[in-house]
């Protein structure tokens, strides 16, 4: 007798091979027959754990966007300066160590943005990015006793543009040495936004 695999396990292995099919074809390709061909089930099992291919896409993007969560950056570097280097470095090396999986990404953003039912995806996973890169932020102003010179959410924004921007170029044309060195010229303009702090009155 086969045992019966759970509902919460086979959404996890479609998950996985609509990764799998984006990955290796695009997100374009990836229908709900490729899926399941791909996961080796009956489509009827899709149907049985998502109710649309839509609901797919969510479970994707918020699986792929918690696992890149994971990476967050935290710097052991003596100066602002360094510790943006650091971070930056940090957040490039691992999407320039997965690569499919962050052209999968961004595909995913794109093709959320594109439908009504699922814009908000997208607002999502970039509050998850700009919220990871306050912590780093607010940690280096208290580590280094500064101020921002502009507000913190602010910083963060310019902070997640600035390697969201570098990774995206490094995938069109690898360029591996340009790249970090952009990101080092980011680093240091980031660290021109620190202020003094204010003196006690």
């Amino acid at each position: 007798m086969v045992a019966r695999i759970p509902a919460t396990q086979r959404r996890q292995d479609l998950v996985a091979a609509a990764f799998r099919v984006m990955a290796r074809d695009g997100v374009a390709a990836a229908s709900t027959r490729a899926i399941c061909n791909e996961a080796g089930v009956a489509q009827s099992a899709f149907h049985y754990c998502f109710h649309t291919k839509e609901d797919l896409l969510r479970q994707l993007t918020r699986s792929v966007v918690v696992e890149m969560g994971s990476r967050a950056p935290s710097t052991t570097a003596a100066d602002l300066e360094s510790s943006l280097v650091q971070a930056f470095d940090h957040l490039f090396s691992a999407a320039a160590g997965a690569p499919d999986q962050q052209l999968v990404l961004y595909e995913l953003t794109a093709t959320v943005l594109r439908d009504p039912e699922l814009a908000e995806l997208a607002s999502w996973q970039y509050d998850q990015y700009f919220g990871a890169i306050d912590v780093l932020l607010r940690d280096l102003t208290k580590r280094f006793d500064f101020q921002w010179a502009l507000p913190i959410d602010v910083v963060a924004r310019l902070f997640t543009a600035l390697i969201d921007g570098a990774i995206l170029s490094w995938l069109a044309d690898r360029n591996t040495e340009q790249t970090k060195e952009m990101l080092g010229v980011a680093a240091k303009q980031l660290a021109a936004l620190a202020a003094e702090p204010s003196p006690l009155t």
